[in-house]
């Protein structure tokens, strides 16, 4: 039977030196930028150090070639591991709308993520299975470059028209959805259902 030729077998080394070298960049942006007498960013920063522990840790253990017997036994830890990054990138998109002050109307994205993440987590889990693992390395099935590079295109559109289509909710409709952080929350989740939708339907068209 023949791969489908999005599938590659091992994902790319560099791709995961690129990553740890972002993951690098980042803690070192925490410790650099963090304001004076604010200890928020030190959750920021135990998470990035989190990242660069776990992130290779479940990456080279997807290419050991481990006994059918003994990777079942085994098999608990490799989902922690995956729980624990899907955390990881959760907090790290809360640190880039904490680092960079992004608003949707008046409110901070940042505070949306911080207050609201209960709601927010549906949707970002499918996104991070169908997005993020692929691009990391560390999925099931790994893409190769240019499937990762139309991935990631798809992502871009999936914000995109998520962002004014949740734009357009909110203008003409949004005064039936309550306070400006209710409506906030409503267009980040339109955000993530829009990178969700594209990315599955483009993963899908790929694999064909």
């Amino acid at each position: 039977m023949s791969k489908d030729p999005a599938v590659v077998s091992s994902p790319s080394f560099p791709r995961f030196i690129l990553w740890e070298i972002i993951g690098i960049a980042g803690f070192l942006h925490i410790l650099q930028f963090a304001p004076a007498n604010d200890s928020t960013p030190l959750f920021f920063l135990a998470n990035a150090v989190v990242f660069i522990a776990v992130y290779p840790t479940l990456y080279f253990y997807n290419q050991l070639k481990i006994p059918a017997a003994l990777k079942v036994l085994i098999t608990p830890l490799s989902f922690a591991l995956r729980i624990v990054l899907l955390i990881s990138c959760f907090i790290w998109v809360t640190y880039i709308f904490y680092a960079s002050g992004f608003l949707l109307g008046n409110i901070p994205c940042y505070s949306v993520f911080k207050n609201y993440y209960i709601y927010l987590a549906p949707f970002f889990v499918f996104d991070y299975f169908v997005l993020v693992e692929h691009l990391w390395g560390v999925s099931k099935h790994d893409f190769t470059f240019w499937a990762s590079v139309g991935t990631l295109s798809d992502s871009v559109s999936g914000i995109v028209g998520g962002f004014y289509l949740g734009r357009i909710l909110n203008e003409k409709w949004g005064m039936f959805f309550g306070d400006d952080d209710i409506r906030a929350l409503i267009w980040i989740i339109f955000v993530l259902i829009g990178v969700a939708a594209v990315v599955w339907f483009g993963n899908k068209t790929r694999k064909g």
